[in-house]
């Protein structure tokens, strides 16, 4: 999610702002090998996208769960 694509109240994102920097890093270092305009290409790089998918998967696992215990 890019800063053009957040919400416009930051009550209304699921992400507390606090972890908000990590998000954005991750985000950035999976659409850099993935995105549109997708920059790095080498193996490296998609090692580095994967590890960052797998913890802003986690991450948002975590987070639902905390959701559903709070519902």
């Amino acid at each position: 999610m890019t800063a053009q694509s957040r919400p416009a109240d930051p009550a209304a994102s699921l992400v507390p702002p606090q972890d908000r920097p990590v998000v954005d890093e991750w985000l950035a270092r999976i659409t850099a090998v993935v995105g549109t305009h997708a920059q790095e290409t080498g193996p490296e790089a998609c090692r580095t996208a994967a590890e960052a998918a797998e913890e802003l998967s986690a991450y948002l696992w975590m987070l639902r769960a905390v959701h559903r215990r709070t519902a």
